[in-house]
């Protein structure tokens, strides 16, 4: 794929605009309770269970699988069945008082702007709808969790998502954004666990990404980017 260098010096003009990091909360006291949370979850039986039967059913037919956790009268977690997908999207099982979602991705990469823009739409009738795990092939696990709805609902309203790159993909971000990840990727050679996770902070979404450490803990991860000179440096580290 080739990128124009006009494209190169418009991300690099537009790299620190809008609102200025002084007036944003902290990423990693933002995220806290939610990354808490999600931890806790993630050691019950019933995730570990679904887990193990969205590994299986990949096993079978190397597709993405999805299973949405609820809870009972009594408050009790609870299971959905398990949906079967294609190769590169999935349908999120309905399930009552629904407050998070577990899929895999066959094609081994982080949560996407579909899974994000996904989440949000979830959030809108369900303000309980906080959390969405991740697994990729190599047994990485994710969660993207909602750190502030009114954000997240200003952000998808200002910013709607566009069309699948490809029948049956998922949607993206818009052209500004997708091309300032693009030449994140291609020119400064951040992973899209760096890009995600920037483009998250950087427009305000009220979303972050939290990766699992060795330990079983979520944590959220956050890319930085300093000037050196006329070049730019990227980082990320977690919230640990």
């Amino acid at each position: 794929m080739i990128f124009l260098p006009a494209i190169f010096n418009l991300f690099t003009s537009l790299l620190f605009a809008g609102i200025p990091h002084s007036q944003k909360p902290d990423p990693c006291t933002e995220a806290k309770a939610g990354a808490a949370a999600a931890t806790l979850f993630a050691k019950d039986s019933l995730y570990h269970l679904a887990l193990a039967n969205i590994k299986n059913a990949y096993a079978l037919d190397m597709k993405e699988h999805c299973i949405s956790f609820g809870k009972d009268a009594a408050g009790n977690f609870i299971a959905s069945s398990i949906s079967n997908g294609s190769a590169t999207s999935g349908k999120v099982p309905a399930i009552a008082n629904a407050f998070a979602d577990l899929h895999n991705h066959p094609n081994n990469l982080p949560p996407d702007a579909g899974d994000f823009y996904g989440l949000i739409n979830m959030i809108k009738n369900n303000p309980n709808y906080k959390t969405r795990f991740v697994l990729t092939l190599d047994g990485t696990a994710y969660a993207l969790i909602v750190t502030d709805i009114k954000n997240a609902l200003t952000f998808i309203q200002n910013t709607p998502p566009q069309p699948p790159a490809f029948a049956g993909g998922p949607p993206g971000f818009p052209v500004t954004i997708t091309d300032e990840a693009r030449e994140m990727k291609y020119k400064y050679n951040c992973t899209d666990e760096m890009v995600l996770a920037f483009i998250l902070e950087k427009y305000n979404t009220g979303v972050s990404l939290l990766k699992q450490n060795g330990n079983g803990v979520f944590n959220n991860v956050i890319t930085t980017v300093v000037k050196n000179g006329s070049e730019l440096v990227f980082s990320v580290r977690s919230c640990e």
